[in-house]
């Protein structure tokens, strides 16, 4: 027999209304009530009809995930699977689905999430990246459309809630961590600076860098093509003086550029230093192991999600920015001179 909302009611010692204020999470049921009117609805095996829900409430009760990339290598990035799994798992767990986009062409983007708003398909947008000129960003704020975005916003920044972490003190922290091991001739491998996290974090090395009295002309901007690593490196190993640390803006970076550095016949760290971003799977099995800054991604993801949700539950709380801290993770591809 087919369990109802009655019987749960029933159960709990509830009015059916207020389980159906339980499974809409209502701000004005009292966490206790729902603890006690999800654990009967679990112990009965009730299942709310999430279809007839978003009739009533006029709500799909689904969130568009955007990611605009820079080449099509970007889709191996572990970022943004640790990222995901964050937002996934918390929208999970507030009966959220998600649509999402990944495209390079910002006119892809634009045309897919002019569907979703005009189709009504999504409640809000999470976007995965700060881009500057980004037409899908204006079109958004003229719809009113619920966004929030991981990254700082290169633009309507007083009307879009973002969580990031601070690129420029990561990148600041990173460069300071160097200098102390004795490195002053140092190489930045960045990335196409009109993104706003490659802005601030070149920003962050230049300010460490001036602050010790250190040159800093030995800047290049990478894209995840090998081949663009081993011209950079080539360039690199015939400076006199050579660089003695690589800084590189994320792991795929940082993974091309020690492939190219074994082509040379180049020891790391013997020969040369090399650090990186994310602190994943990759930095953990690579040889040698990469020392990395540690960004969090599966928490920037979570509190991505969650912002977004409290921002539909509560459109008329105050709105604030969230920064997750970063960590320098010490490994092996960093020495001391």
């Amino acid at each position: 027999m087919k369990v109802t909302i009655k019987d749960v009611a029933r159960k709990a010692k509830v009015a059916p209304s207020t389980v159906s204020r339980v499974i809409a999470d209502h701000p004005k049921i009292t966490q206790e009530t729902k603890d006690k009117v999800r654990k009967v609805m679990k112990e009965l095996g009730y299942h709310p009809n999430l279809l007839a829900r978003k009739l009533v409430t006029q709500s799909s009760q689904t969130i568009g995930v955007i990611r605009r990339m820079v080449s099509e290598e970007m889709i191996i990035d572990p970022f943004f699977p640790e990222a995901l799994q964050g937002i996934s798992d918390y929208l999970r767990s507030e009966n959220y689905s998600t649509i999402s986009v990944n495209a390079v062409s910002k006119d892809v983007i634009f045309e897919e999430v002019e569907k979703m708003v005009h189709g009504k398909n999504v409640d809000g947008i999470i976007l995965l990246y700060s881009h500057e000129d980004d037409p899908t960003v204006k079109f958004l704020i003229e719809n009113k459309v619920p966004i929030i975005m991981l990254g700082k916003p290169t633009e309507y920044s007083d009307e879009i809630m973002y969580v990031n972490n601070d690129n420029v003190k990561a990148m600041y922290d990173m460069t300071q961590y160097l200098i102390a091991l004795g490195h002053k001739n140092i190489a930045y491998i960045g990335r196409d600076s009109s993104f706003e996290v490659h802005k601030d974090r070149e920003q962050g090395f230049k300010m460490a860098m001036m602050e010790a009295n250190l040159e800093f002309k030995h800047i290049y901007h990478s894209v995840y093509a090998t081949n663009s690593a081993q011209q950079i490196v080539d360039e690199i190993i015939q400076l006199n003086p050579r660089p003695t640390v690589l800084i590189t803006i994320d792991e795929l970076s940082a993974m091309s550029m020690m492939s190219a550095l074994y082509k040379r016949k180049l020891s790391i760290p013997d020969d040369i230093s090399i650090i990186s971003f994310n602190n994943s799977l990759l930095s953990k099995i690579s040889s040698p192991p990469l020392t990395t800054v540690d960004i969090h991604p599966y928490q920037l993801g979570l509190e991505t999600a969650k912002s977004l949700i409290n921002q539909l539950k509560y459109p008329e709380a105050m709105r604030h920015n969230i920064l997750v801290p970063t960590t320098i993770v010490e490994r092996e591809s960093c020495k001391k001179i």
